[in-house]
């Protein structure tokens, strides 16, 4: 049981570091390069693109659910 927990532990603590990393990164590409545009837009594109895929998802589970009486 130990082991399953040091190793969520360590899945943790590897996941904390990398969204830090990932977010200084972003920023600075978004802030201080000539890439800030594109990168907003991009992200602006992937953000609007989850979001349609839900409400798709969501619909066509509710075309595809059977009918209730």
């Amino acid at each position: 049981m130990k082991g399953i927990k040091r190793t969520g532990k360590a899945g943790g603590f590897v996941l904390l570091i990398v969204s830090v990393i990932a977010f200084v990164t972003y920023t600075y590409l978004l802030m201080a390069t000539e890439l800030g545009t594109v990168i907003l837009k991009l992200t602006v594109l992937g953000a609007v693109a989850i979001l349609l895929a839900v409400f798709g998802w969501i619909g066509y589970t509710i075309i595809t659910a059977p009918q209730s009486e």
